[in-house]
């Protein structure tokens, strides 16, 4: 790295108590995230699983989607347990937030997060948990973060069709009234991904069907939750 001022900012985020994600800034006005090994214990670590998986993973798919051409994250630099990224922009969440920002650059946002799924699709890859929290955008492109759930797919068409009721949850989780972000997204993976991929997100969701009546069992007693509410949403719109 012939970067002195990177470097000098890198060792020193690298010698202070480690976290998952740390926010490099630098003086020139640069901003790098810097990505580690989770330290889980105890349940947590039943619960989410392998850290070191979760990071390996993650590394592979940062390079697979690189080497695709496919818009991801890049990586500045890494080593045995770490991985030094550019910020790429917010995510969308932010995005739709963001009052100086039209409507039109918002379902562009959204529009170029759906092609790039069916892109990663085509090249035969399952991003794993494309939440809407998990793409950034950087004013021309929707690019992939967070792929501690990557994998080449196997049994292809139905990791990737997982993909696209991950990526309807998560937004209709967040705008249950506007459904306009993910129709921008549905509409560009549609075109964009292989041929009978939003069939096989039809069968996953009439498959999931059991799943939206326990939800909506469960909403009841959980009035508020609008992750519980999501998931009809969700499981109703891809069915159709």
């Amino acid at each position: 790295m012939s970067d002195p001022l990177l470097e000098k900012g890198l060792r020193k985020a690298l010698a202070e108590p480690a976290a998952r994600v740390r926010r490099l800034a630098l003086a020139d006005g640069r901003v790098f995230w810097l990505k580690r090994v989770e330290r889980l214990q105890g349940r947590l670590r039943l619960q989410k699983g392998d850290p070191v998986e979760a990071f390996q993973a993650e590394r592979e798919g940062l390079r697979a989607l690189d080497a695709a051409g496919l818009p991801v994250a890049t990586v500045a630099a890494e080593g045995p347990d770490w991985v030094l990224m550019p910020d790429a922009g917010p995510v969308l969440p932010e995005v739709v937030a963001d009052a100086g920002r039209g409507e039109a650059e918002k379902l562009r946002a959204f529009a170029r997060a759906g092609r790039a799924l069916g892109l990663l699709h085509w090249a035969g890859m399952a991003h794993g948990r494309p939440a809407v929290r998990d793409v950034c955008w950087d004013g021309r492109e929707a690019r992939f973060i967070d792929l501690e759930r990557f994998r080449h797919a196997r049994r292809a068409e139905f990791w990737q069709a997982a993909d696209v009721v991950m990526f309807a949850q998560t937004a209709f989780t967040l705008w249950p009234e506007e459904p306009r972000w993910l129709e921008a997204a549905l509409a560009d993976y549609a075109v964009s991904a292989p041929e009978g991929a939003m069939g096989a997100a039809r069968r996953l969701a009439l498959w999931l069907r059991p799943l939206g009546w326990l939800a909506a069992g469960l909403a009841r007693l959980k009035p508020g939750s609008r992750e519980l509410r999501a998931v009809g949403l969700t499981l109703a719109r891809l069915a159709r």
